[in-house]
């Protein structure tokens, strides 16, 4: 399994001040933060945000809340009161962000904002939804979209479809205490062979978090904020999980320290459980993301999607080419996600592959 596709030692470069609003730098340090009351102004400019963060050359940019206040000229209250709706989607707050090169990472309300750099250039969402003219990468992605059998993956909506990734090696400690063993929607036999293999998994239930956000390796560094928003708007996401066979993205889960090896599991106890998943959302259409000579692709292949009255089942892989492909893969499936959650087919990274499983 693939770990990150960025550094986690990335060291924080000290910030200049914006002199326009007197803007003091603060660092990763929560000096001043000021509380979450500090939203007193419904008319903030997000264009000085914006301008801010174009002069940035760091690739996680730590803004305490007090700050980001001056820099905008006042917080608006859905800031807090529509957390964390207000921090995704399509909107002035976003797109400040997101011109400037940055995806959000992580709100700690009240206190600070963490931004990092996004792996691909942002595309604006256009009034009549034209595309935009294609660059050469962009036609060349285009091309092998259309080569994969024909597959319309845009005619596909995420919001209704059961999407499918992949875990990653590398994965958030902590969480919150876990005082007693919630109850379980997965079919016997997956919480059979969970407990079986916790030993061997090395799972720690002592702190749980929710599983999108306990895994941080590359695909999920690179989705992003689409991730995120994909579990705010409520779409069906599972993740394939080396720990737990299959879990919910809003699903608690503890730390563990084990690879997916379909081996592992008994016979059809994971293709059992994403059919049931399948039935349950009443899903026609599974989008799944993995790379192709996986142990995630190989159950996602040979699951009977049509015994959950599936029309179509996808899987998303990419191909690579030279070195780096344990960093580049599990990125640009992340990059694909993204893509396909924001319904913008130029982004698609280039080697991207679909493969009809239906």
């Amino acid at each position: 399994m693939a770990s990150g596709g960025f550094s986690d030692d990335i060291g924080q470069r000290e910030r200049r001040p914006l002199a326009e609003s007197n803007v003091g730098s603060t660092g990763c340090e929560d000096v001043n933060a000021g509380s979450v009351g500090e939203v007193t102004s419904s008319r903030a400019d997000w264009a000085r945000l914006n301008h801010w963060l174009v002069e940035r050359t760091e690739p996680v940019v730590i803004i305490a809340w007090g700050e980001l206040n001056a820099i905008v000229g006042g917080l608006p209250d859905s800031a807090t009161k529509h957390y964390p709706q207000w921090w995704h989607g399509d909107r002035p707050n976003t797109r400040a962000w997101r011109r400037a090169g940055y995806e959000l990472e992580r709100v700690d309300l009240g206190r600070t904002v963490t931004l990092r750099k996004s792996a691909i250039a942002w595309t604006p969402p256009t009034a009549d939804h034209a595309t935009p003219h294609p660059s050469a990468h962009q036609a060349r992605v285009s091309s092998q979209l259309q080569d994969s059998g024909a597959i319309d993956l845009q005619a596909i909506d995420p919001r209704s479809a059961l999407i499918l990734l992949p875990c990653s090696g590398s994965k958030a400690g902590g969480g919150a205490n876990r005082s007693s063993t919630p109850p379980s929607f997965w079919t016997p036999e997956l919480r059979r062979a969970r407990a079986g293999l916790h030993a061997a998994a090395h799972v720690d239930e002592r702190q749980v978090m929710p599983a999108w956000q306990r895994y941080t390796g590359g695909f999920y560094q690179a989705a992003g904020s689409s991730l995120a928003e994909a579990v705010s708007d409520g779409a069906h996401v599972a993740i394939l999980s080396g720990g737990y066979g299959v879990v919910r993205a809003d699903e608690t889960i503890g730390a563990y320290d084990k690879e997916l090896w379909p081996a592992d599991w008994p016979g059809g106890v994971l293709e059992d459980a994403l059919i049931a998943e399948a039935i349950r959302i009443g899903a026609t259409d599974v989008v799944a993301f993995a790379a192709a000579t996986t142990g995630y692709a190989r159950i996602i292949r040979r699951t009977p999607w049509r015994r959950a009255g599936v029309r179509r089942a996808v899987l998303v892989t990419v191909i690579s080419t030279g070195g780096g492909a344990m960093v580049k893969v599990p990125r640009d499936l992340g990059l694909a996600f993204r893509a396909f959650w924001y319904g913008l087919p130029v982004t698609y990274p280039a080697g991207i592959r679909l493969e009809e499983l239906t």
